[in-house]
């Protein structure tokens, strides 16, 4: 009887550390759920969970960083936001998520693609040092390969905000991940496609302007560089020709000067330049017609891609301008 009242005893104490192991292990899990149970999303909000498709992990650390859709005044001030030339459109902070409420239907995605960018700054941070120190080698890996889109986000970040960062992009906004990576971000992500989709859905109309834009621009500098030599062309002929013309009637108004087959063959010559001066000059017109018309579609464009920043600019002052 003594013996297994000590070995129950001792079955007790084990079970008790086995126990404090565990719960000392899950404690962010423990301590996600216990703050999430206070979170209250708005309707809004929690349309935009269900579209992430989080996993049962990720759903956890979303109620527990409490993300909210806020109006610019709110915004700026929870997110410490007050620079007019760059756009913050969320922020994880305080262990909270913030996100600026755009209101467009050109933007479509903008929301959940901001909304998964800024819970995966949650993610990370509750990483381990050895889950980052092992996720390092492979998130360079894939920003080496895609440079071009990855390069001017990141290059001003310190080392630690830039591998968080890098962490958040490469899991929005790359569409094809190493096997190891994609099954990382599984764990919080039944469908991380849908949150490449979001972004290049809203990221999309900024793309197309400026592509647009950037054509613009070099068929204007090439437009404009025929027009300056065609017109240099166009000048320094009508200098010459007028200059003809006057010889040709000082001599037509002196005696013997010409003789009648040299004074017609000289008279037709002159017409047939005044003609291809007058075709030069009208091409010179469809040409500088041509190269207004341009530049009032780029400047359409270009009103365009600026109200399109202030629409995601939480410190931006309307335009006094509209677009016709």
């Amino acid at each position: 009887m003594k013996l297994t009242k000590k070995l129950f005893s001792l079955v007790f104490v084990i079970i008790l550390l086995a126990t404090g192991l565990l719960v000392y292990l899950n404690y962010q899990i423990l301590k996600d759920y216990f703050t999430g149970l206070s979170y209250a999303p708005s309707a809004e909000m929690t349309a935009v969970k269900e579209k992430l498709s989080l996993t049962d992990r990720a759903d956890l650390i979303f109620k527990a960083s409490f993300p909210v859709l806020e109006a610019k005044e709110e915004f700026n001030l929870d997110c410490d936001s007050h620079d007019s030339e760059i756009s913050v459109l969320g922020c994880f902070t305080n262990e909270k998520i913030y996100v600026y409420d755009i209101k467009s239907s050109e933007l479509s995605g903008i929301i959940e693609s901001t909304t998964a960018h800024e819970l995966l700054h949650a993610i990370w941070f509750r990483l381990s040092g050895a889950e980052k120190a092992a996720l390092t080698p492979l998130l360079e890996s894939v920003y080496d390969e895609n440079v071009e889109s990855l390069k001017d986000t990141l290059e001003n970040y310190e080392a630690e905000d830039r591998l968080d960062e890098l962490y958040v992009r490469v899991g929005t906004q790359i569409p094809s991940l190493p096997e190891e990576l994609e099954v990382h971000y599984q764990k919080y992500f039944e469908n991380r496609a849908s949150l490449v989709e979001f972004y290049e859905n809203y990221i999309a109309p900024f793309n197309e302007l400026k592509a647009k834009i950037d054509a613009l621009e070099k068929e204007l500098e090439s437009l404009k560089t025929e027009i300056d030599s065609e017109t240099a062309e166009y000048e320094s002929r009508a200098e010459k020709f007028n200059s003809d013309v006057y010889n040709f009637n000082a001599c037509a108004n002196t005696v013997n000067c010409y003789t009648e087959f040299a004074f017609y063959a000289r008279r037709a010559e002159l017409v047939a330049e005044e003609k291809n001066l007058n075709l030069m000059f009208e091409n010179l017109d469809l040409k500088v017609s041509e190269y207004n018309t341009k530049v009032e579609e780029y400047n359409k464009n270009v009103l365009k891609s600026n109200n399109l920043q202030k629409v995601i600019n939480s410190n931006s002052v309307p335009s006094l301008e509209t677009e016709n």
